[in-house]
């Protein structure tokens, strides 16, 4: 099964240690890379190569992102919002350890090129669970997850040498083999290569099933730290379009929104574990517990439980004595 691919902290967890480095500080000379720095230089030079990655580069270093390698075990990339840092996985390898394993130096290179997406989506979006329901929450988080898989493809196809074979060997080969039989079809506009890899995107029942558990349980952390905050808002069309914002202002699903809140493919949970997880956040989310007591009605358990707490039982135990 794929490995969660993300993972974000909006100061509701632990920050992870690492060593960073300001993007927009990073260069490389040519020569093999000896150390992290150089290594995560070479990479950004690379991507460089792609119009596309040149611009989710720049915004990112003017905004003042870092990036590090650490070794993550269950994420391909931390993305740290507060502190506007990167942590890519580094599979336990040093930067010469990489020269030797291009798999995983490939893999780390699309990893890169999502969490720059994540950073460039987090500075227009923030999190979803700040203005929509639940429900919203785990569709457009799907929608983020698909977007950040085709820009990927669609960066290393610009790229045009070895990450671009590395997309069709890796599990998202679909997705990359989708836009490449569109663009083969409509060389003169890659929209609907993108719509087809992002349409492909949801065919992958495990890869949605993934997404959808990495969501659920990040919105279980955010109840964990301040309870059921999440918006009321519903996901409309332009919601779910403008998602798939590209750096050079142009949108490859304009005009798909409503379509795609009306598409079974891209709504619905087939994975029991994930209804049962999602109903426990319905719940959840609509309750509010104080002093281990559910209540539907804050306004009811504010009267009940002044300040969190049972005041008036125990300024009548003083009286009493």
């Amino acid at each position: 099964m794929k490995s969660d691919k993300n993972h974000r902290n909006k100061d509701k967890v632990k920050a992870l240690d690492s060593i960073s480095w300001a993007i927009a500080d990073l260069s490389f000379a040519s020569g093999e890379a000896s150390n992290d720095r150089e290594f995560l230089a070479e990479n950004l030079k690379q991507l460089s190569q792609s119009a596309s990655a040149r611009l989710l580069i720049k915004e990112a270093g003017e905004q003042g992102w870092r990036i590090g390698l650490s070794h993550l075990e269950h994420h391909d990339f931390h993305l740290d919002v507060p502190a506007k840092t990167i942590v890519l996985d580094n599979h336990g390898l040093d930067a010469e350890g990489f020269t030797r394993a291009p798999y995983f130096y490939h893999a780390v290179q699309a990893s890169l090129i999502r969490a720059l997406r994540d950073a460039w989506q987090e500075k227009r979006h923030g999190g979803f669970d700040e203005n929509y329901t639940p429900e919203s929450v785990l569709l457009l988080e799907r929608i983020r997850a698909a977007d950040s898989d085709v820009m990927t493809v669609m960066i290393a196809w610009e790229m045009n040498g070895d990450l671009w074979r590395h997309m069709i060997g890796s599990e998202d080969s679909d997705i990359a083999l989708s836009f490449s039989s569109a663009l083969e079809k409509d060389p003169v506009s890659n929209g609907r290569a993108l719509t087809a890899a992002f349409r492909q995107w949801f065919r992958n029942v495990t890869r949605v099933n993934t997404c959808d558990h990495e969501t659920l349980e990040y919105m279980d952390e955010v109840m964990n730290a301040n309870g059921p905050v999440f918006g009321k808002k519903r996901a409309g069309k332009i919601c779910v379009e403008v998602l798939s914002c590209l750096p050079d202002k142009t949108a490859y699903l304009r005009g798909l929104g409503e379509d795609i809140l009306s598409d079974p493919l891209y709504a619905g949970l087939s994975d029991p574990i994930n209804q049962t997880h999602f109903m426990h956040v319905m719940r959840d989310s609509s309750v509010h517990y104080v002093q281990n007591v559910a209540f539907r009605d804050a306004g009811l358990a504010a009267k009940i439980f002044p300040n969190g707490e049972m005041t008036p039982e125990r300024e009548e135990v003083k009286q009493r004595s």
